[in-house]
């Protein structure tokens, strides 16, 4: 079964490469006025004379020297202090013309190149700086954070749908700079390698191009390239969170944590001893200290008088998958009690005692104030769909986080407290589905309002999670599924490739919240929602979620709808089609179902999640 299915994805392989044209991402860096050039199959660089000299950088990890894509922003600094001495094929050094020293060298083999200082910079107090155009690419460096805009190495510097460097330092914990700027006009992601002190007599920075991945068997097959590639996608630390966020020039979002906790749980060691449990921990460690991130009540965007249904669920299930992947029981006992917290502060929106935790607002259809004075966002991740009262995207979450936290109560020797979490997981599952099954659509309706109506927009979403969290009756799962994608079938959805909507049928336009009813972002103008459809979280196709929707499938035993989400997903992936912008205001993370964009982000790394799916269907093959 499992060369079964080698053959499929090989020959996906195939059809993207006859297809030709990529679609997705737009990558075009600097012009090439580079006067040194270096090319393996693994790496292209570009060496100019004038500061700061890196001009042109490409990575393919796989080594099929795919090395078209520059990212660099070269912001050259008018001067003629330097002068570029080639010393060979693989080695240039950047002289000082002013005290006539070698300031900096750079030596090149196959998969690695080193750069050295050898005397305090003259150009910049602070180093050498490599700056990335957010976007060109959402460039991450992932590496412990000592404070706000410095990094630790070793750390790795990932370049989504290219590649990945694991960057070290002859001097051991060396602090590099780690800097954005999120102005729309002006987005970048850049790096600062320090100089030598005057005390030094050398430092050496090597760029290693390495893989990062959980392996499997059949795993270098060229079929699983975009696995291999893109299984570090996920993590965007921004440096100035200090912490996992949507990407490394967005918005830290705590209802999103528990994502990057679950591929911490599977992911290898990074680079030396760093681990992605370490990152976790950073970041877990950032909202123990009182970090405010978006979903979250007092944060700058503030359009939460409360905070997010989901919000206080990730962070316990984040907190409870780092001690189970890292074994840090010590961090685990000194922050029980703030575990504790958000749990308890989680359940205390249970209000009428039958287990489902209800958001603050009423959900009911017109209730939503679109104005800017009053305006609040619904209870969940899908910010302008009216998700309110009883939510079925969150308590899904809310009974992980309860049976995750029951089971670190047992760890801690805290027997009373794990049966009591386990009760209250019991009792949400006892009334989840008997709440928010509608028997008129035969799905789960994504909210039920404080009125008593059931909101069912045919939620792809909320129906994958309910089956994967065990919330639905097994012999719903099959039916359910199906019911899904005869839907997606009736409306005209004929292909996964630019992902998977939230919903399938319109939101009408008094469910859906948006500032001033925002045609940009799905709003309506229609009262059945049907002129916004497909824009943005009205409908629209993203990559997000997706991993829900597969694992769904699988447990419900829908093999074919499986293969073709996958085979559709496995396309967009190797394309870059979730990634990258088409004009100043529209990027590719969102798409309509004739692939026209509408996006904002340039890069939402949540839905990478779905990379996770490759490896445990594989691990799963006989």
């Amino acid at each position: 079964m499992k060369r079964i299915y080698i053959l499929i994805f090989s020959l996906i392989v195939i059809c993207i490469e006859i297809a030709g044209q990529n679609t997705g991402v737009i990558l075009h860096g600097s012009p090439m006025n580079a006067e040194f050039m270096y090319s393996s199959d693994y790496y292209k660089i570009g060496i100019s004379k004038v500061y700061p000299f890196i001009q042109y950088l490409s990575v393919d990890a796989l080594g099929k020297g795919d090395l078209d894509n520059n990212p660099v922003l070269f912001d050259s600094v008018t001067c003629e202090k330097y002068e570029l001495k080639i010393r060979s094929a693989n080695e240039v050094e950047l002289l000082n013309t002013k005290c006539n020293k070698v300031e900096w060298s750079f030596v090149f083999e196959e998969k690695k190149f080193f750069v050295r200082s050898f005397t305090p910079s003259f150009s910049s107090a602070n180093g050498l700086k490599l700056t990335f155009g957010k976007r060109l690419n959402h460039t991450t460096l992932l590496g412990l954070m000592k404070e706000e805009n410095v990094s630790i190495l070793p750390a790795l510097l990932h370049l989504p749908d290219m590649g990945t460097f694991a960057i070290r330092c002859s001097k051991p914990d060396v602090n590099v700079g780690y800097y954005t700027d999120r102005r729309a006009d002006n987005s970048y992601i850049s790096i600062m390698l320090p100089a030598i002190m005057n005390a030094e007599k050398s430092l050496e920075y090597s760029f290693e191009v390495v893989n990062i991945y959980q392996p499997f068997p059949e795993a270098e097959n060229s079929a699983f390239d975009v696995y291999r590639r893109n299984y570090l996608n996920l993590f965007q630390i921004n440096p100035t969170v200090m912490g996992f966020a949507n990407n490394s020039v967005s918005d830290a979002c705590a209802f999103t944590l528990f994502m990057s906790s679950m591929l911490a749980l599977k992911t290898p060691p990074l680079v030396d001893s760093l681990k992605a449990t370490d990152l976790l921990r950073m970041s877990l460690d950032r909202y123990m200290h009182g970090l405010l991130s978006y979903g979250m009540h007092g944060y700058h965007i503030d359009h939460y008088p409360y905070n997010s249904l989901d919000a206080f669920p990730s962070l316990v299930i984040a907190s409870c998958n780092y001690v189970k992947g890292s074994n840090d029981l010590e961090w685990a006992k000194n922050n029980y009690e703030k575990i504790k917290i958000w749990l308890d502060k989680q359940m205390l929106r249970d209000r009428d005692g039958d287990g489902l935790v209800e958001y603050e607002f009423s959900g009911n259809t017109g209730s939503w104030p679109l104005d800017y004075k009053d305006f609040v966002r619904p209870a969940n991740w899908w910010d302008t769909i009216g998700y309110g009262h009883i939510d079925g995207f969150s308590n899904t979450l809310t009974y992980d986080a309860l049976n995750l936290f029951a089971e670190l109560c047992y760890r801690l020797g805290k027997q009373e407290e794990a049966v009591l979490y386990t009760e209250k997981a019991a009792l949400l599952k006892k009334n989840y589905f008997s709440t928010l099954f509608n028997p008129k659509s035969g799905v789960i309706a994504g909210w039920k309002s404080a009125d008593g109506e059931l909101h069912d927009y045919y939620f792809l979403v909320v129906n994958s999670m309910a089956i994967y969290y065990n919330l639905v009756p097994v012999k719903y799962h099959k039916p359910i599924m199906k019911r899904l994608f005869k839907k997606m079938d009736q409306m005209g959805l004929k292909s996964f490739k630019n992902g998977l909507p939230g919903n399938i049928i319109p939101v009408k336009k008094l469910d859906y919240v948006t500032m001033n009813n925002n045609k940009r972002y799905g709003a309506s103008d229609n009262d059945d929602g049907s002129d916004g459809f497909q824009i943005y979280e009205n409908g629209g196709l993203s990559l997000n979620w997706t991993y829900y929707t597969l694992k769904a499938l699988e447990i419900a035993g829908l093999d074919n709808e499986y293969n073709r989400v996958s085979t559709d997903l496995l396309y967009g992936l190797n394309k870059g089609m979730f990634q990258g912008y088409v004009s100043k205001d529209k990027t590719n993370d969102w798409r309509k179902w004739n692939g026209e964009s509408w996006g904002y982000e340039g890069y939402l790394c949540d839905g990478y999640m779905v990379i996770m799916a490759i490896y445990e269907k594989m691990m799963l093959q006989p």
